[in-house]
């Protein structure tokens, strides 16, 4: 009789519980995605980020600040962590400073990751095969592509990230380095950032000594 009385009174205390949370109605999921928008501009982000500082000392070592702080057009920037401009001083200098390194070289590189328009993988702006874009580098040396990798996975079946940005996909420009994004589509009042782990360049041949 015991046992009844309280498997009754624990039947009442879970039916009272769950009327309070109230009983799922259906099984369709509604969706509610991050925000990728920013109240900022692309060089206020950039001084946010402590895996950027050695690009914020590029920029401020060519004096290129604005191109970041504009709110005239809406650019694509191809930030580069520190890594990345690691990887650059190592190539071009072997110095620990960015600002050891040759001021026009640096200025180009930066060009050369500033695309004109916006590029993102948001909303089908930027097809699964390379197209070119226009870089803020003149001339033959600011030839570059740009592709949204839809993949999930590569030759050797390693897990590739689904709609990260890949720049100069290989054979895509000719002997240009190939990058993709370590973080993508965060879209800042001036435009949209793509973050990368390494640096690109155009390059036609094997043998070409390219001018940054």
């Amino acid at each position: 009789m015991k046992t009844r009385i309280i498997i009754a009174a624990l039947a009442t205390v879970l039916l009272s519980a769950c009327s309070g949370f109230g009983l799922q109605k259906d099984y369709k999921y509604e969706s509610c995605p991050l925000d990728p928008h920013i109240d900022m501009t692309a060089w206020e982000y950039m001084q946010s980020r402590e895996d950027l500082s050695e690009m914020v000392e590029a920029v401020q070592y060519t004096g290129m600040e604005e191109y970041y702080s504009q709110t005239d057009s809406c650019l694509t920037y191809l930030f580069l962590n520190n890594d990345a401009i690691a990887n650059f001083r190592n190539a071009h200098a072997q110095v620990d400073k960015i600002y050891y390194c040759d001021k026009e070289q640096v200025r180009r590189l930066l060009l050369y990751h500033i695309v004109v328009g916006e590029y993102h993988s948001l909303n089908m702006k930027l097809p699964v095969q390379p197209i070119y874009v226009k870089t803020l580098l003149d001339g033959e040396w600011g030839l570059m592509t740009l592709k949204v990798n839809k993949s999930s996975s590569n030759s050797i079946g390693s897990p590739i990230a689904n709609g990260n940005i890949v720049a100069n996909e290989t054979s895509s420009n000719f002997r240009s380095k190939r990058i993709s994004s370590v973080t993508s589509n965060i879209m800042p009042v001036n435009g949209v950032i793509h973050i990368f782990n390494d640096y690109s360049m155009f390059r036609k041949t094997d043998t070409d000594v390219t001018p940054y």
